[in-house]
């Protein structure tokens, strides 16, 4: 493909007119049929701002087949939706588990330091900070996908959506049966019935999680419009203030579990301040970022 061909289809590929593109970038509408149908060729000034509107190189916009390229970024969303949704399901999981680990250390060794739950839960942070990092290094990379899923494709998602959501909901409230009436029928309490609850949490969790990542896969739109916000002007700097905000509340959380466990001896109960922190800045995120809609 040449130059006027990949300008065409970069264009479509946005949906805008030839006249929306002239008005972008200050000329008029038969300079802009003139690019398409190759009968003139940009200044380089005008170039550079053609790659920075349609966020792709010098290169590509000059000699690239930008079809192929869109069919090898198709290739590699999907692999990168894939991968986030088993880094982040596991990270969940991984967390959850630290309970199910801690309460065993209690039960078999009275164990009651906590550390049986940080080590898990460290792994499941240090696999969503990775996650979180290569998101941000693959968007910036990509930060248009042309839609791709079929009708069918979706459909047949659907169809695997409803059955291993519905049996997420399943194991956990199974999970919440099995304690419950271990402790009303069978009257035991902690110990075993509660390694065994949370294990159960952890699928039941972990089934929804990987379930609902994979459902946001599949809308490609969104991702699309995500990244359209994060790379204005207004989404930038709501994505400096949600990085404020969540820097000061975990700065705040760690400093209380440190001070409070300090002053107590509870080094292993106070594990909550960081998911208190976490759902904090959960809730930050979302109120922020009300206000792309």
């Amino acid at each position: 493909m040449n130059f006027a061909e990949n300008l065409r289809a970069l264009r479509e590929k946005q949906g805008i007119t030839q006249e929306q593109l002239a008005e972008k970038m200050e000329v008029s509408r038969q300079t802009v049929s003139k690019w398409e149908s190759g009968s003139s060729f940009p200044e380089m000034e005008k170039m550079i701002q053609l790659t920075e509107l349609f966020s792709c190189t010098l290169d590509g916009l000059l000699k690239g087949d930008l079809k192929k390229a869109d069919a090898d970024a198709a290739g590699l969303y999907e692999e990168y939706g894939n991968r986030m949704a088993k880094r982040m399901t596991a990270g969940v999981c991984l967390c959850i588990m630290g309970l199910a680990a801690q309460a065993a250390m209690e039960y078999f060794f009275s164990d009651e330091s906590g550390v049986m739950f940080f080590l898990p839960a460290l792994a499941g942070v240090i696999l969503f900070v990775r996650a979180g990092l290569a998101s941000g290094h693959f968007r910036k990379k990509h930060p248009y996908i042309e839609p791709f899923y079929t009708e069918e494709q979706k459909e047949r998602f659907h169809e695997k959506y409803t059955s291993v959501l519905t049996g997420g909901i399943g194991v956990l409230i199974a999970s919440l049966i099995w304690l419950i009436c271990s402790e009303e029928l069978l009257h035991i309490k902690d110990g075993f019935p509660l390694i065994l609850f949370f294990a159960g949490a952890s699928v039941g969790v972990g089934m929804i999680v990987y379930i609902a990542l994979q459902a946001s896969k599949y809308n490609v739109e969104a991702y699309n419009a995500d990244n359209a916000w994060e790379n204005s002007e207004e989404g930038k700097e709501n994505g400096r203030k949600i990085g404020k905000g969540c820097g000061v509340i975990m700065t705040v959380a760690t400093a209380a579990y440190i001070g409070l466990s300090a002053a107590t001896g509870g080094w292993g109960d106070l594990w909550w301040l960081f998911a208190v922190g976490g759902v904090l800045c959960g809730a930050l995120t979302i109120w922020l970022n009300q206000q792309k809609d």
